[in-house]
């Protein structure tokens, strides 16, 4: 069984740090590909920054992206899990929050960010296991 540790084990945190403009961060995720960035105060983690954030603190309302930095729009109610909790302990906590990204932690460090599409991923590859073990099991008499 896949493991939150398995998964981050190879990926690379993508942080912005506190103090930086939303043209910035906004370029820096999109050349990164991603819809959530950790924001950090040094080595702390202060927020995230958020596509929604910029659709809903930004742009609806008509803040300046150059001029307006990062810590006055970032969401600083932060979702975060353990890197040794269960994928359902994690999908639980995303589900109570209503959100679709959490930060992972190992020893109060930040050490990655896991969308829903990553949760529902190990499901679906336990799901295939379980089939590929029943049918091989049905078949195999």
């Amino acid at each position: 069984m896949e493991s939150i540790r398995d998964i981050l084990q190879n990926r690379e945190v993508f942080t912005i740090q506190s103090g930086s403009s939303v043209k910035d961060a906004v370029n820096y995720m999109a050349s990164k590909g991603v819809g959530l960035v950790p924001v950090m105060k040094n080595e702390m983690l202060v927020g995230v920054f958020s596509e929604r954030d910029l659709v809903k603190r930004v742009i609806a309302k008509d803040k300046d992206l150059i001029l307006t930095v990062v810590d006055d729009v970032m969401s600083t109610n932060l979702v975060i899990a353990k890197i040794d909790e269960s994928n359902e302990s994690v999908l639980a906590k995303m589900k109570e929050a209503k959100t679709r990204h959490i930060l992972i932690i190992d020893n109060e460090k930040l050490v990655g960010v896991l969308s829903l599409r990553d949760l529902l991923e190990i499901d679906l590859n336990q799901c295939k296991t379980t089939v590929e073990v029943l049918n091989n099991y049905i078949y195999s008499k």
